[in-house]
């Protein structure tokens, strides 16, 4: 077929149709399709899925220069703002800020929460982190100035919710949100975890780079489970029944399993921390031994299996 006939399909397909295809695409891609002509400036606008992410629109070259470091941001938030302004009529389903270094936006950001919340979307992400931040280790807390308001607590809609480098988050205040599915934590001091996933319908939890954890156990009917380079006190004890994809990364603790699901298709486990943190040959007798532990109580000792069980090199060489 020729070329142009193909673009001829595209052209005459209606608008209607056109949103519906650019509503697939991530925003970045989204944002580049207004580039093809003088229609496709006004479609992409009517995108439902919505994600200023200062990454994606900053080029990796103006973090070099502080000068155009600060330029480009400016103007970053200067086109989150007109594009809001243009969309204040049409439905919306997924809306995402994510920008680092926050305090000087504070106001924008305010007036960006409320714009999701009165869209009642259902997806929001909201996160303030920094990209230099690995570990929970580096999460610098004076950085932490971005609060939820309690519109997002009271969001009916949300299905699905990402919340990255906020102060005072309290994740009770979620539990009655009674479609929320999907949540994900990340770069904060993470408390009162507890009561939120024992009364949710929460069925995929996502920790990472949080920083003193209160809680000694995880319950709940999660379906999918991931923990990433977090700061548990002491141990914790999974309570998941229902569990069928279960992922560590991170610090070695004491992690105990009760209740577990019989067959679970996907676990992994990532220490490659530790091993960046010995000497070649200084691998302990205690890390072995906790970690055969870890596997045999999760597996052989409990009764149950990992139709995948992916494990990092650090793991293998002090088990062997």
């Amino acid at each position: 077929m020729d070329p142009s006939d193909q673009a001829d399909i595209i052209s005459n397909l209606p608008d209607v149709l056109l949103v519906l295809i650019i509503s697939c695409l991530s925003f970045k891609e989204c944002v580049q399709t207004s580039r093809l002509s003088k229609r496709w400036r006004s479609v992409y606008l009517q995108t439902r899925n919505v994600s200023f992410k200062e990454s994606d629109f900053l080029s990796p070259s103006v973090y070099a220069n502080p000068i155009s470091w600060v330029r480009a941001r400016v103007a970053f938030v200067d086109y989150v703002c007109s594009w809001v302004a243009r969309i204040d009529d049409q439905p919306i389903d997924t809306f995402g800020i994510s920008i680092s270094y926050p305090k000087k936006y504070l106001d924008v950001i305010e007036s960006l929460i409320a714009f999701a919340v009165r869209k009642r979307v259902k997806a929001l992400v909201l996160d303030f982190s920094n990209p230099a931040w690995t570990t929970f280790h580096d999460v610098n807390l004076d950085e932490l100035v971005v609060e939820i308001p309690q519109s997002v607590y009271d969001l009916a809609t949300l299905e699905s919710l990402k919340v990255g480098a906020c102060k005072k988050f309290d994740p009770a205040k979620l539990s009655n949100l009674g479609k929320l599915k999907t949540v994900s934590f990340g770069c904060m001091v993470l408390t009162n975890l507890e009561p939120f996933l024992k009364t949710s319908r929460v069925e995929s939890l996502t920790i990472n780079d949080c920083r003193e954890l209160d809680f000694d156990t995880i319950k709940g009917n999660m379906r999918e489970v991931a923990i990433k380079n977090c700061d548990f006190s002491i141990n914790c004890t999974f309570h998941l029944p229902r569990v069928d994809i279960l992922k560590y990364s991170g610090d070695l603790f004491c992690f105990e399993f009760d209740n577990m699901n019989t067959i679970i298709s996907e676990v992994e486990f990532d220490f490659r921390v530790l091993d960046n943190n010995n000497d070649e040959n200084d691998s302990t007798t205690a890390e072995g031994g906790m970690l055969c532990h870890l596997l045999n109580n999760l597996l052989d000792d409990g009764g149950r299996t990992a139709t995948t069980l992916t494990v990092c090199p650090f793991l293998l060489k002090v088990c062997l």
